[in-house]
């Protein structure tokens, strides 16, 4: 009861699973105890351990296997726990732990409310396993379902944490995530001394093809435009939506403003190109304005703000291009003709 009540005033899964591994490693005289979850649909891996520093966890932590082999997958076969008092000699041991010297183990199913969301293994290294009486399983399998229910809690709120930063109809970051990521780019811009461009996009047309054909068709030019975008940039680069049509990209370690020109280019043409594939005939293209630190020293607000700008004089311009707003060698801001789909000469 005293372990059980420790156990459930303790909100980070990592420390949860530490003190249940624990406690069940010291009831049942065991060495330590592994966490296994899945790794896609079909596979599984190992996530956390307990008590087993003094092994070589290297070839283990990194293995992943069919969720339908060995102890674990059958267990999450059957449903119920089993135990293996003599692993080496199982038809179900795997090389991988025999060589890192389990000799037994026993393994439990970790329940949730839609099917089991892993499995504990309690390991016997040293010694062989004492005789399990029905009063230890009882206890292990209580344990078993508390780590469940915890781990279930953890992929939760996960799932949360990740739709507050998400917006739900592109899929990409939403404003609260560009804003922690912005002061984290300047950092980094500053840190590694290379430029970051901050880029502002916004459709042309796009409230007139939302009121022509409702929501439904502005939704999918949107979407549209998420994977124009998403199909150009880095993997190290972010694309956000702000609202509405208006889109803010940041590019990531830039060593010159060419650099920054040329995928914002790209940026505009593959826009364009997908917004041939709009409902109702339609297209849409991107007006795109841009920024780039640390030639405009400003922090996140103002360098959102010179972006906007930037965007606006791309929009009045026709359209379907992009304008830097870059700082000349006085510190001033010099707003210079953008080249339609063209890299801008710097």
């Amino acid at each position: 009861m005293q372990a059980t009540t420790k156990l459930l005033q303790i909100c980070s899964f990592p420390e949860f699973f530490n003190a249940a591994a624990q406690t069940l490693a010291g009831l049942l005289n065991a060495d330590g105890a592994a966490l296994i979850v899945t790794d896609g649909p079909t596979r599984l891996r190992y996530r956390l351990f307990y008590g087993l520093d003094h092994v070589d966890q290297t070839p283990i932590v990194k293995f992943s296997f069919p969720d339908d082999q060995g102890t674990v997958g059958r267990v999450l076969t059957t449903g119920q726990f089993l135990f293996t008092p003599d692993y080496p000699g199982s038809a179900s041991a795997m090389p991988e732990f025999v060589s890192a010297g389990l000799r037994a183990n026993l393994v439990l199913p970790l329940p949730g409310p839609s099917g089991f969301v892993g499995a504990i293994a309690i390991a016997w290294l040293r010694e062989d396993p004492l005789a399990l009486t029905p009063a230890m399983l009882a206890i292990a399998e209580l344990f078993a379902a508390m780590i469940g229910s915890a781990l279930y809690r953890e992929g939760l709120e996960r799932q949360l944490h990740d739709h507050s930063l998400t917006d739900p109809l592109t899929e990409l970051p939403n404003r609260r995530m560009l804003a922690l990521r912005l002061a984290a780019a300047q950092e980094q811009a500053c840190r590694n001394q290379t430029m970051m461009a901050l880029a502002v996009l916004d459709l042309d047309g796009f409230k007139t093809i939302n009121d022509r054909f409702g929501h439904s068709a502005g939704d999918q030019f949107l979407r549209l435009t998420a994977d124009a975008i998403r199909g150009v940039i880095r993997e190290n680069d972010l694309a956000a939506r702000m609202g509405g049509d208006e889109f803010v990209i940041i590019l990531e370690d830039l060593r010159s403003t060419h650099d920054a020109a040329s995928v914002l280019g790209l940026i505009v043409e593959a826009v364009a190109k997908h917004g041939r594939n709009g409902p109702h005939g339609q297209t849409v293209t991107a007006s795109l304005g841009a920024t780039i630190y640390p030639l405009d020293l400003a922090g996140p607000e103002a360098l959102l703000k010179n972006a906007d700008q930037a965007m606006y004089i791309a929009k009045r311009a026709g359209g379907n291009q992009f304008h830097v707003r870059a700082s000349t060698p006085a510190g001033d801001l010099a707003r210079r003709p953008s080249s339609r789909l063209m890299p801008q000469n710097f």
